[in-house]
């Protein structure tokens, strides 16, 4: 950990996305969760998430309030989110996917 060199790829309302370029890991914080993946598996991630509509996906919790829920890797860790927390994220997450194929194209 003290190799490595973190830069801040997005930083928005809540939304934090770093980058290590050193250890290869992808630091994604929303909200109250916080998830890091490597860069392979979070490319998997965003893919999962931008396949996802909320409509389609959501479940109604013990609140009254409906909740999308999004897996991780860890089949004991799921996040939930109300539907506008999940449009906000997967926003968050076209944005950021811009920004890492801009800083892709620059180390070129």
């Amino acid at each position: 950990m003290s190799e490595c060199n973190t830069e801040v790829i997005l930083m928005k309302d809540g939304f934090i996305l770093t980058r290590c370029e050193h250890c290869d890991r992808i630091c994604l914080m929303y909200q109250q969760f916080m998830i890091r993946l490597n860069s392979q598996d979070f490319g998997a991630f965003m893919r999962y998430i931008e396949h996802m509509e909320f409509e389609s996906h959501y479940f109604p919790f013990y609140d009254g309030i409906d909740r999308i829920v999004l897996e991780t890797y860890h089949p004991d860790i799921q996040f939930t989110l109300m539907e506008e927390e999940f449009y906000m994220l997967k926003a968050y997450l076209q944005e950021a996917k811009m920004h890492l194929q801009i800083a892709e194209l620059l180390k070129q």
